[in-house]
């Protein structure tokens, strides 16, 4: 006889953070497409927009030099080992060639946008950050990369049906159209399309069983036997309910309780986790996730913790040791 069955979910980025305007820009890119498709489980959220400024080659090093800047005032010092870049590591590198900006440093094979040339390695502010906290090789510096990477949680969805590229960016996605309507500026003279990022997860759960030394095991002990659209309903309802994000018009105040969910699975328990250095703000709560070495879970990211009819935020460091 089972004695129980427990699951830890994990969410983890199918592709970099996005700002609302590059999501339009690269909405038509079919590689782009491909691993968008790969989430049904999403996130909107705010922050003020970062920028590289102060960008310096050395050379003989082959090191970019920058500083990264969010806008509301947060400053990192960071470079970029073009000879530890994997993609970069067979290539001839007396024939790179550098574009590079506030919002986006390239490596090119040849002449830039040049007909026969092709991008080796590419570098907006979020994807660097994003490499940076999965330890990246070649991405150095930016040790103030947890605090830039804090925004405001502004709504979470999922995709009932089909995936997150066409419920969040191919089709009209109501909350996204109003944060784009109603959200201040945070910081003068931006726009709210530029300060706008889409976060587009994919759930991915871990099940343990426990049995009795007696247990008689049968095929279906054996087998994977779970419903991933309804944890990926659970999982919206998990942080909603707690998190109440501003354009979340239902917030799911009787989760775990629900028709969609996983209140009736068998489970004993189950827990969510973000398994990105990414943190999510509402004036209700917070939710820090972490990403551990070689892209595994850490401790050090927070937990929803349900048992029954209880639903618990247990903070790294406090609930359990962040080591």
């Amino acid at each position: 006889m089972t004695t129980a069955k427990s699951k830890l979910s994990v969410l983890k980025l199918v592709y970099p953070p996005i700002s609302n305007q590059e999501a339009v820009w690269i909405q038509d890119n079919p590689d782009v497409e491909m691993q968008l498709r790969e989430s049904d489980f999403y996130m909107i959220g705010g922050r003020a927009e970062a920028k590289f400024s102060d960008i310096e080659v050395d050379q003989e090093e082959h090191v970019i030099m920058f500083n990264m800047n969010v806008e509301d005032g947060i400053s990192s010092k960071g470079q970029i080992n073009i000879l530890k870049l994997p993609n970069l590591i067979e290539q001839n590198r007396e024939n790179l060639f550098l574009e590079a900006g506030e919002k986006i440093i390239r490596l090119w094979d040849g002449p830039i946008n040049g007909e026969n040339s092709s991008v080796l390695d590419w570098f907006t502010s979020e994807k660097l950050l994003w490499d940076r906290w999965r330890g990246k090789s070649g991405i150095e510096g930016l040790g103030g990369y947890r605090d830039m990477t804090t925004y405001d949680l502004l709504y979470v969805g999922i995709a009932k049906k089909g995936d997150s590229f066409d419920r969040l960016i191919k089709n009209g996605h109501k909350a996204r159209l109003e944060i784009l309507a109603n959200e201040p500026q945070r910081y003068p003279g931006a726009r709210v399309t530029d300060e706008t990022y889409l976060f587009l997860f994919k759930v991915e759960p871990l099940i343990i069983q426990t049995f009795d030394f007696d247990h008689k095991f049968t095929d279906d002990d054996l087998t994977p036997n779970f419903d991933q659209k309804s944890i990926v309903a659970d999982a919206e309802k998990a942080f909603v309910s707690l998190l109440k994000p501003e354009y979340n018009v239902v917030k799911f105040k009787s989760y775990p309780k629900g028709k969609d969910g996983l209140y009736d699975a068998d489970y004993a328990r189950y827990c969510y986790v973000i398994g990105e250095t990414i943190t999510f703000n509402t004036p209700h709560g917070r939710v820090r996730g972490a990403c551990g070495q070689e892209g595994f879970i850490s401790n050090e990211a927070d937990c929803i913790f349900i048992e029954g009819d209880d639903v618990k935020l247990m903070i790294s460091g406090e609930d359990y040791p962040s080591k």
